[in-house]
């Protein structure tokens, strides 16, 4: 996979995780009143309503639109950067992925653990990303080898 489609892809993965995201807040911050979740019958909205997901009483699914969108606008930008400008946006999407991998692991774990519920758009944004890490890794790994190559 080029470096282009690398980046695309973190990039559509991130806008899914936009939308997803976008969609808990709406009811976190009650502009709805229900949120359909497969699988699990009730238990998105027994998950997102938890003292857990109001970090200092702040929505939680408010850092996913804004990581989310971070990612999706850093990876479009990676392809039209040289130097180290390039370097270091890859780098902090790598950072950046990897961080969100292991929250998404730390909230996945506590969804049973501390609500005793499953949220489906929880786990949809988990899956989101860690499918994004080792693509975010891999690619700013070739930036890394492209740009050694290159002094």
């Amino acid at each position: 996979m080029s470096i282009r489609n690398k980046w695309s892809w973190v990039a559509g993965l991130a806008t899914a995780g936009v939308i997803d995201s976008l969609y808990l807040l709406l009811f976190q911050t009650k502009k709805i009143d229900r949120i359909i979740c497969p699988i699990f019958g009730e238990g998105c909205e027994r998950v997102s309503r938890h003292p857990i997901a109001y970090p200092r009483g702040i929505p939680d699914a408010i850092f996913g639109v804004a990581g989310y969108t971070a990612a999706a606008a850093i990876a479009l930008a990676i392809p039209r950067t040289t130097g180290n400008t390039q370097k270091t946006l890859a780098a902090a999407a790598a950072g950046g992925s990897v961080l969100a991998a292991g929250l998404s692991a730390f909230l996945t774990y506590a969804q049973p653990t501390k609500t005793g519920a499953w949220c489906f758009w929880c786990l949809v944004s988990a899956i989101i990303s860690t499918t994004m890490a080792p693509i975010a890794i891999s690619g700013s790994i070739e930036i890394l080898r492209n740009s050694n190559k290159q002094e």
